[in-house]
């Protein structure tokens, strides 16, 4: 009977451990969330960004967001100037936001201007976007490209990094210009091109 009973311990105290570990392992605190809807706004209350993406997945740990098929609406007094779209995202702390694969900015004027890249990365608390890998700025005018840039948002600038390859179109389609450049300077406002070297001793501008 001793016997019996130290058995039945034994077993008891093996079946406790294993259920302790199993826990342990099944606990990775990851939440999934479909069609997630994200509102952003700044200090002063205004709007700043709304994120929708059809699939997301939560990791508490880290407090970051995996994202897929994501859109992004960049707000100016309270109306959308900017649309974002990229295959997949990821958000960190609510602070720092990266798009991957196919990133694609527009805007919303007549003539649109369409900016792509590889990656982007955006620290939320700031203006500007970094810009990385075939990046390319396309209207109906113009076709500007290079493997970096820097966009200000607020100021609608968009610096464009060695090497800077840029070519101009008429109305009828017809090729007017093909120049190379070490940087350029684009401003979707007022829709000019200025161009730059290091050394400041070749400065060029384009207004259209």
């Amino acid at each position: 009977m001793n016997k019996f009973f130290y058995l039945i311990c034994i077993f008891t105290s093996m079946f406790i451990t294993s259920c302790n570990v199993s826990t342990k392992k099944v606990d990775k605190s990851i939440l999934i969330i479909e069609k997630f809807n994200l509102n952003h706004y700044s200090k002063n209350g205004s709007k700043l960004y709304m994120l929708e993406t059809p699939y997301s997945v939560f990791n508490q740990t880290d407090q970051s967001y995996l994202l897929n098929k994501t859109n992004i609406k960049l707000f100016d007094d309270e109306k959308v100037k900017f649309n974002v779209n990229s295959d997949s995202a990821k958000l960190l702390n609510n602070k720092f936001l990266e798009l991957k694969g196919n990133v694609e900015i527009n805007d919303f004027n007549n003539d649109k201007t369409i900016i792509k890249s590889n990656n982007l990365f955006w620290n939320i608390d700031k203006s500007e976007f970094i810009l990385e890998g075939n990046v390319t700025l396309v209207n109906n005018f113009i076709n500007l490209s290079s493997s970096r840039a820097i966009f200000d948002k607020k100021e609608d600038i968009i610096l464009f990094y060695n090497p800077i390859k840029y070519n101009y179109k008429d109305e009828e389609g017809i090729r007017k210009y093909n120049i190379s450049s070490e940087n350029a300077y684009y401003n979707i406002s007022t829709k000019d091109v200025t161009f730059e070297s290091k050394n400041d001793k070749v400065k060029s501008k384009l207004i259209f």
